[in-house]
């Protein structure tokens, strides 16, 4: 019995009409977070370790990582570095507009 595909929200919009919504979503996105980062860093410039408000509990915490320095290693290891790369494919997507802003008057 073959399966039902469901076509996707998006089906119904032309190719040009699918970059223009990805390109409008972009900059509302790009907005948000740099929103996002403004009123982070106030946060931490408060000092702030808990505050509560009518909807959400914002907390901040220190937290440790620890990285690789993958050149460190291969500096260390020289070309045997290489017997434990792995390549990764990946599908990337760039959005830039297609004419320039206009200038404000």
């Amino acid at each position: 019995m073959p399966s039902i595909t469901h076509p996707s929200r998006f089906h119904n919009l032309t190719d040009t009409a699918l970059a223009d919504e990805i390109g409008r979503v972009d900059a509302i996105l790009k907005a948000a977070e740099a929103e996002l980062k403004a009123l982070k860093d106030e946060f931490k410039t408060r000092g702030l370790s808990e505050a509560a408000g009518a909807a959400f509990t914002v907390t901040a915490s220190e937290q440790i990582a620890g990285r690789l320095d993958a050149k460190a290693v291969r500096e260390f290891l020289g070309a045997a570095a290489s017997r434990f790369e792995t390549a990764v494919v990946s599908t990337v997507i760039r959005i830039k507009a297609a004419r320039p802003a206009l200038a404000a008057a």
